[in-house]
């Protein structure tokens, strides 16, 4: 009886492992021919060094993760692109949590802020610890939950213009925006679906208020901040020699 309830056991994860690669397989040719056709470019396996370095904690979560099905316009070098990003955490056994994403360079480096339909649950789980923003249109007020460390940055960035992108956009996606990334996240989606979101990501870039450059300065390459991006995953504090003699020369003075 034993053996039968382990053959059996082991029949069912094969079958949910061959449906899951079926899909897969699926799901990237689907979205390899619609990219053919869309004329931006594709590939299965991230060429982008830096996709997991990017500012956020959700892209240091879990035991193992991973990025793949990059979509991306050649005009731009893949400065604005989307994803599918997923990750492992031990829960009672091995649980993966996928998403798609899509990623926007800014020309500032602003605090963290946040812009959620009240209608969905936010995939990425990052959290921004501040405050809730009230904007000046309710209409974006009733629709989107806005979190900031500063309100002025969620004042400034969420301009008429970028409120009146958000409020048509097509997907239900969250944004967050950390020092000089926008990212957006979505749940997986279908192939179709991607080539939406890498629209929205080119539209909203085209929107970001051009007065938050003059009121968030990009950071400088280099200083107490650079090197966090050896550690082999994002953190927000500086964790080199040069924090020390900041906070020494802050001391002494």
């Amino acid at each position: 009886m034993k053996a039968l309830l382990l053959a059996s056991a082991l029949l069912a994860v094969a079958a949910i492992t061959a449906i899951r690669s079926w899909r897969r397989t699926r799901h990237q040719r689907q979205l390899a021919r619609l990219c053919l056709d869309a004329g931006v470019e594709f590939a299965v396996v991230d060429p982008f060094p830096d996709t997991l370095l990017l500012p956020f904690r959700l892209f240091a979560r879990g035991t193992a993760r991973g990025v793949d099905m990059v979509v991306w316009d050649r005009r731009d070098s893949g400065a604005v692109r989307v994803f599918d990003y997923w990750f492992e955490e031990e829960a009672n056994g091995l649980v993966r949590t996928s998403m798609t994403c899509g990623v926007v360079p800014l020309p500032f480096t602003v605090p963290p802020l946040s812009m959620c339909p009240r209608a969905l649950a936010d995939p990425s789980g990052e959290v921004v610890p501040g405050v809730e923003v009230s904007l000046e249109l309710e209409t974006f007020n009733r629709r989107f939950a806005v979190s900031a460390v500063e309100a002025r940055a969620a004042v400034a960035f969420l301009d008429q213009r970028m409120m009146a992108a958000l409020l048509a956009l097509p997907l239900e996606v969250a944004i967050h925006v950390r020092e000089d990334r926008m990212l957006l996240f979505a749940r997986s989606l279908e192939p179709e679906r991607v080539l939406t979101l890498l629209d929205i990501a080119h539209g909203l870039a085209r929107r970001v208020p051009r007065v938050m450059a003059s009121l968030y300065p990009p950071r400088p390459p280099e200083g107490p901040f650079e090197d966090r991006w050896f550690q082999g995953a994002w953190s927000p504090d500086p964790i080199s020699r040069e924090r020390t003699e900041a906070d020494v020369a802050e001391n002494d003075g």
